[in-house]
């Protein structure tokens, strides 16, 4: 387990590189592409930075073309941050690596192989999340 998180951790290094991103930049964008819109609230919340370190992350992502933020819906008050197009476009291209391989690893087992192999990333997934405090 350790190990596979510090692969991940170099992938996650070396993408935001290649997207010419610090760390935080590349993870609020990523954040941003896999699961929408969100408030700086929200990804100050999953980065665990402060108000102040958010906004300036949300002017560099801004000022890149890599995101935008826009009035919130339904609060007044608030806003939402989106990837845009470009930032969609870099965040797949800096993980494409692992996707395509990932893919390929995928195509080699079989629907029950894939789903035992499936349950078991969630598993562990929500082991670490209790064991972190977490809890999903």
């Amino acid at each position: 387990m350790r190990a596979l998180q510090a692969a991940l951790d170099r992938f996650d290094r070396q993408a935001a590189t290649r997207m010419g991103l610090g760390r935080n930049d590349a993870a609020a964008l990523r954040l941003l592409v896999e699961h929408g819109p969100a408030t700086p609230a929200a990804i100050m919340a999953e980065l665990a930075i402060t108000s102040g370190s958010v906004t300036a992350l949300l002017d560099r992502l801004e000022r890149a073309g890599l995101a935008h933020r826009r009035a919130h819906e339904s609060d007044r008050r608030s806003l939402v941050v989106e990837a845009s197009e470009a930032g969609r476009g870099a965040c797949e291209q800096a993980f494409a690596p692992l996707g395509h391989l990932t893919g390929k690893l995928a195509a080699r087992m079989d629907d029950a192989r894939g789903q035992a192999v499936t349950r078991q990333l969630d598993n562990l997934s929500r082991l670490v999340n209790w064991a972190s405090g977490a809890a999903s």
